[in-house]
């Protein structure tokens, strides 16, 4: 894998919350169908609940190519709303020297095409996870248009669930396993600060229960221990 240093500190920073706000999204919409009018900047969920939501087009990912095509960068014309979340991390990756925010087309990470979640998808995932934290909208979704080629979006007008315990103790064990990590420690911190929830270094406080971390020295998590609190 080859991600400047930029991008893995995006990463970092937004790899829990982005993971958080998936799991949610699948809790929610478990079994339904999904359509996307880009002209009309509309995305739709349909099956035993059906939901219109505003759809932010951030790119694609094509194992032709083998590379990820900015929204901006797409020939297709698209409204300027519909690629604006895409513009805004563009900007972002200006501002901060972020190399894989500013190239219109990206080529996938050695053996990324062969990925079984779709092609390109790490690099996708990655560039999702910066995406969510340049814009501040964290709901996302990915769909196959054929030919291999997935279309990646941001969704808005979800909002967050209120933290607990257990679904953080989820969080915290799969989002390390969605991507390479390099700051565990950071990586907790950038989360509860994001979630609003206290966090000593050690332990951080939810409505219902606690999580307590130890890191090895090199900053990865070694140990992870959830309570709740007595009735």
């Amino acid at each position: 894998m080859t991600r400047s240093r930029g991008l893995d500190t995006l990463i970092t920073d937004g790899v829990f919350l982005a993971h958080e706000a998936q799991l949610q999204l699948a809790d929610r919409f478990p079994e339904h169908d999904w359509a996307v009018d880009l002209g009309a900047g509309e995305f739709r969920f349909t099956g035993p609940e059906t939901v219109t939501l505003p759809v932010q087009l951030l790119g694609s990912a094509a194992p032709g190519p083998r590379s990820w095509l900015w929204g901006w960068a797409n020939p297709g014309q698209f409204p300027a709303q519909v690629v604006g979340a895409a513009n805004a991390t563009r900007a972002f990756g200006e501002r901060y020297d972020v190399p894989e925010l500013v190239s219109g087309e990206v080529p996938f990470w050695p053996g990324d095409e062969d990925d079984d979640r779709g092609a390109g998808y790490e690099l996708s995932w990655a560039l999702s996870i910066a995406a969510r934290l340049a814009t501040g909208s964290w709901f996302g979704y990915s769909g196959a248009v054929g030919g291999g080629t997935r279309v990646w979006m941001l969704l808005d007008g979800i909002l967050f669930d209120q933290p607990s315990a257990p679904r953080v103790l989820r969080v915290l064990t799969e989002g390390l396993q969605s991507i390479e990590v390099s700051d565990h420690r950071r990586a907790v911190g950038s989360y509860a600060s994001l979630r609003g929830v206290p966090w000593d270094g050690t332990t951080m406080t939810l409505p219902d229960g606690a999580l307590t971390l130890r890191f090895d020295e090199a900053g990865r998590i070694a140990q992870l221990q959830g309570s709740t609190p007595r009735p």
